[in-house]
């Protein structure tokens, strides 16, 4: 029989009592009640606190270690203790019932992400809406590039939800101020005092504990005035670096105090040779100071003198610094009090294991021989002696029938319940699909139990897309601003800039309107191909472009991102405006010398595109004597006063300067040529009284006559002029019609083959 201390395999509540103390090493007024310029004294304040907090964490810390031990498939009893009380050969296994449930619920979160073409939405602030929206696609596609290539993304995103999964909080964190690569831990890797609200705003402290390389922290300094100027302590940096390089180098030398000959291993990449790159524990301190800024310190572990480096209020909020994730809210609305996956299946899963010994113990129990030797000297000399199919024993031994309860039937029932709770306490993720026998099954319910998919909570949800919303808005914050000489971000700009996109519009994005893009579904693979199917069946509301990347959609979940170019590639050239269909028919009326308004409202940067080139062709064609110089002077007039109010209109906009600027030259040309073709008409006006029969006579009547049917010729053929135009774009828009309409059919066939 076991103990009955060995039954007591939950999880313990740790203790409250340090709070107050883990506060003792801020500061928070001084001796004139003025608020402190940094509520961190000293590194020994900084040391003694890290220990503080380390103490009030213990019990947590023994719960945390037993939850992974849990899901790394540690047994149900302890083997020592069943072999001191003679039950050596009790079934002792885990099953891996909570291995399965973190893999189904890591699956979800997985799928948020890589279910989805672009991570995030971005807000463009430089041009018109019209041209924006192209730009920001294109700046989201690049960025989820630069993500998706960044080697750790993958690695890091399931860390972080691993983490919070099994213990209920995750943290991301920042190494540097200008660093874009986060760095994942949980409550294991990062301290806060207990009873911190459930909001990164209300965090005093935290500390981080992270391991480097001697040569991570030389790149910190290896240029020293630069180093000093940003607040690191070159001396300590040096100094921790040389008290852990204690092995000898190539030349035999001892390198604890001989930094010249340490930078010069870093220098000749001998390091790792030389002293089997050897790691340094720093803490990290990140400190919310009075007026809600963020400083941050960093420190040796072990023995420090000084800061390694610090910076008071480096970061405006906290979140620039790092991002919390919670898998709940908690009973009390505290980061400790959120319970993860592993402390809400704790106890039915070493239950759960226990039972499924036991019943396995009876079922080896119940198919055994029991055998009852007369004498010990029977059983001494007990023997079988087998003959074919059957066995002899030895004599003076007798084969005992005894009933042996049937464990199965006591425990099956027990184990259906636990699995129904398990459910339960697991509602963040449930799983989709209808019974096996239930009669109303269509197709995607099949398709749901074959996927065995599952689907977040709404509030598990919201909850995970807050912060994650957070971190890559800091993250894209610190793409835009980020100085460093970093290879990555060089290919980023190079990418942007073959699409199109220059600096100027990616450091003029509005970052703090970042978004993640939410994945259909709500991490179910059968719950996306439902919305997708319930949107395809009001497709025909769509316009083109919504039907077109429905169809995208469709082919992405099946297919995968990688493989949709294949089958609906996407268009690089922008979608076609309303106002660029209005500024095509305003061409027309324009090129017939017609006058054109200029409405407020309209998209004064869309039709600017459109007027200018059209009117800087009839200046080529003036120019070389390729048209009428009567004909096109109307035209140019019109153009010249459409162009120069809308000039007008768009000049209060700052980011349209550069476009107002080449509209208000080609406007100067066009000046220049009107006042040389008004005076070149009025040439041919004299020309032709003079050379008129009746102008000997008082022939200007006549000359003027002359003139007058030679404008209303001019204006017949540019009325015919524009009929034929109208009549091309009438023809235009209904072949385009027509090809639509077959484009729409022949999508149709395909879903409903598909």
């Amino acid at each position: 029989m076991l103990r009955k201390k060995e039954l007591d395999f939950g999880l313990h509540m740790p203790s409250e009592t340090l709070e107050i103390e883990a506060l003792e090493g801020l500061g928070s007024l001084d001796e004139k009640g003025k608020p402190v310029k940094s509520r961190l004294k000293d590194v020994k304040s900084a040391v003694a606190l890290f220990h503080t907090l380390r103490r009030a964490d213990e019990g947590s810390s023994n719960n945390r270690a037993r939850v992974d031990a849990m899901f790394d498939g540690a047994n149900p009893y302890d083997s020592g203790r069943l072999a001191a009380s003679g039950q050596g050969l009790k079934t002792n296994l885990n099953f891996g019932e909570a291995q399965r449930l973190l893999d189904i619920s890591l699956s979800a979160y997985v799928d948020l992400y890589s279910s989805l073409e672009r991570l995030v939405e971005v807000r463009g602030t430089e041009g018109e809406a019209s041209e924006i929206k192209p730009k920001e696609d294109i700046v989201a596609e690049e960025i989820t590039h630069l993500l998706r290539s960044w080697p750790e993304f993958h690695s890091s995103y399931l860390r972080l939800c691993n983490t919070f999964i099994k213990h209920g909080v995750g943290v991301t964190y920042f190494d540097t101020p200008d660093d874009w690569q986060f760095r994942v831990g949980g409550f294991a890797d990062i301290l806060i005092p207990r009873q911190t609200p459930s909001s990164e705003n209300a965090i005093d402290v935290a500390i981080g504990r992270r391991s480097y390389h001697l040569h991570e922290l030389y790149s910190f300094i290896k240029n020293p005035k630069a180093a000093e100027r940003v607040g690191w302590d070159v001396d300590e940096v040096k100094r921790v670096i040389l008290k852990n390089a204690t092995s000898k180098g190539r030349s035999g030398a001892s390198l604890y105090d001989d930094w010249e000959a340490m930078q010069s291993e870093f220098k000749n990449n001998d390091l790792y040779e030389g002293h089997q790159n050897p790691t340094v524990s720093v803490l990290h301190f990140w400190v919310r100071e009075m007026d809600g800024s963020v400083s941050h310190y960093l420190c040796a572990e072990s023995s420090p003198k000084e800061f390694l480096y610090q910076k008071i209020s480096r970061y405006e909020k906290p979140e620039q610094a790092y991002v919390m994730f919670s898998y709940g809210v908690g009973s009390n609305g505290t980061y400790h009090s959120v319970r993860g996956l592993g402390h809400r299946i704790f106890n039915h899963i070493q239950t759960s294991n226990r039972l499924r010994c036991q019943m396995i113990d009876g079922a080896m129990l119940g198919s055994a021989v029991m055998i009852q030797p007369e004498s010990q000297r029977a059983l001494d000399e007990l023997g079988f002696t087998y003959y074919g199919a059957y066995a002899v024993l030895s004599p003076n031994v007798n084969i005992i029938e005894k009933a042996i309860p049937n464990l199965g039937t006591a425990v099956q029932p027990a184990l259906q319940d636990i699995s129904q709770q398990l459910a339960l306490n697991t509602d963040t993720v449930s799983t989709y699909g209808a019974q096996q026998g239930s009669p109303y099954r269509n197709q995607m319910q099949v398709v749901a139990d074959m996927d065995v998919s599952t689907r977040l909570s709404g509030a598990s949800l919201n909850l995970f897309y807050s912060s994650w919303n957070r971190l890559l808005r800091e993250v894209v914050r610190r793409i835009v601003n980020n100085k460093k000489n970093d290879p990555a971000l060089k290919e980023f700009y190079k990418r942007c800039a073959q699409r199109g996109i220059d600096k100027s519009f990616i450091s003029s994005l509005d970052t703090a309107r970042t978004r993640a893009v939410r994945s259909i579904g709500s991490g179910s693979y059968a719950n996306r191909l439902v919305a997708l199917r319930e949107l395809q069946a009001i497709s025909g509301s769509f316009d083109e472009v919504g039907r077109r990347n429905l169809t995208r959609d469709i082919v992405s979940t099946r297919v995968g991102h990688d493989l949709a170019d294949r089958y609906t590639p996407q268009q690089e050239e922008p979608r076609p405006t309303v106002d660029n269909k209005i500024a095509f028919f305003e061409n027309q009326q324009l090129m017939a010398g017609s006058p054109v308004p200029v409405v407020a409202n309209e998209m004064h940067g869309a039709h600017l595109q459109a007027h200018v080139p059209a009117m800087m062709q009839l200046i080529e064609q003036m120019n070389a004597g390729a048209a009428d110089p009567v004909q096109v002077l109307p035209a140019m007039q019109a153009f010249y006063q459409h162009i120069g109010e809308t000039v007008q209109a768009l000049a209060a906009d700052p980011s349209a300067e550069g476009m107002v600027g080449e509209a208000r030259q080609a406007l100067q040309f066009a000046e220049e040529m009107i006042n040389n073709t008004s005076k070149q008409v009025q040439k041919m006006q004299r020309e032709a009284a003079q050379a008129s029969p009746e102008a000997q006579g008082g022939g200007d009547q006549a000359g003027a006559g002359a003139l007058d049917a030679k404008m209303q010729e001019h204006q017949v053929k540019m009325q015919i002029a524009q009929q034929k135009a109208e009549l091309d774009m009438s023809i235009k828009q209904a072949k385009f019609e027509q090809e639509q309409a077959m484009r729409d059919a022949k999508n149709v066939m395909d879903m409903r083959e598909s």
